[in-house]
């Protein structure tokens, strides 16, 4: 019988992983670099790598180890593998035509968001912005959901202890001068949502660039994810948000919420 405080995670296969996670930070590393960055002898990093090269999971190139291809064959998957998030594209772009603006869908996982589908219509359409200041949802990055719309959204639907549990592992971290950063402070806000049905990034992650974001749910009530609306602050004005964003966004998650409830019927 396996021991109950005995710890069930394999270090071997952390240390892996923790080597790919430096590597995708760096854009590519050399195994010098790694050891150091890790603290390893460079025998077990050259082990690690070269399992992880021959298996397919990185390639190198002269001397610097990069990401593999083999990881988007499993992004892909993780990313169409649930029969929600196939509909993610199509309601993406339903919203990104209705609004004009920068679309993403993202999902919970441990504790933060991750964008997987996304839509850029908005800066493509009107290159004359400036560009310095410009932010741009990157599918397959993490965001931490204090600070997002869409993260905001997902946690005012977590029960409490949930919620500690997540702020307990990534903190509060400042993005700008409006992030969240007390834990009273979020809870009201997650109050508010849950009663108004929305969240609002108010400037808490770029400067100058407003979202709204909302749950979509199962015909169970349990969400898969969340839709946001995202663009300038001068654009996304309090009024503009009232009349024109939140009922585009309701209508998309509705219409995105009875696709989901028809599949499930259809006994898919």
């Amino acid at each position: 019988m396996v021991d109950q405080m005995e710890d069930p995670t394999l270090k071997t296969t952390a240390r892996s992983l923790a080597l790919v996670d430096r590597i995708r930070e760096c854009g590519g590393a050399r195994l010098p670099q790694l050891a150091a960055d890790l603290s390893l002898a460079k025998s077990t990093v050259y082990k690690h790598v070269t399992t992880l090269h021959e298996c397919g999971y990185l390639v190198k190139e002269d001397d610097r180890y990069h990401i593999g291809p083999k990881f988007l064959d499993l992004g892909e998957h993780a990313r169409s593998r649930k029969v929600g998030y196939q509909f993610a594209d199509d309601a993406v772009r339903e919203l990104t035509d209705a609004t004009d603006e920068e679309v993403d869908f993202v999902i919970e996982d441990h504790g933060r968001i991750i964008t997987i589908s996304e839509s850029y219509h908005r800066w493509v359409k009107y290159p004359g912005e400036d560009k310095s200041n410009r932010y741009r949802a990157r599918m397959g990055t993490y965001y931490p959901m204090h600070a997002t719309a869409s993260g905001k959204a997902i946690l005012a639907e977590f029960p409490r202890t949930r919620v500690e549990a997540i702020l307990d592992r990534w903190g509060l971290s400042t993005k700008t001068d409006n992030t969240i950063t007390e834990r009273r402070d979020l809870l009201e806000e997650l109050n508010q949502i849950n009663n108004q049905g929305y969240a609002i990034d108010n400037e808490e992650f770029t400067n100058g660039l407003r979202s709204v974001g909302m749950t979509v749910n199962e015909p169970d009530g349990t969400h898969i994810g969340a839709m946001s609306v995202s663009g300038p602050s001068y654009r996304m004005t309090d009024e503009v948000l009232a009349q024109e964003i939140v009922p585009a966004l309701e209508r998309t998650v509705e219409s995105f919420e009875d696709r989901l409830a028809k599949k499930r019927s259809d006994g898919s």
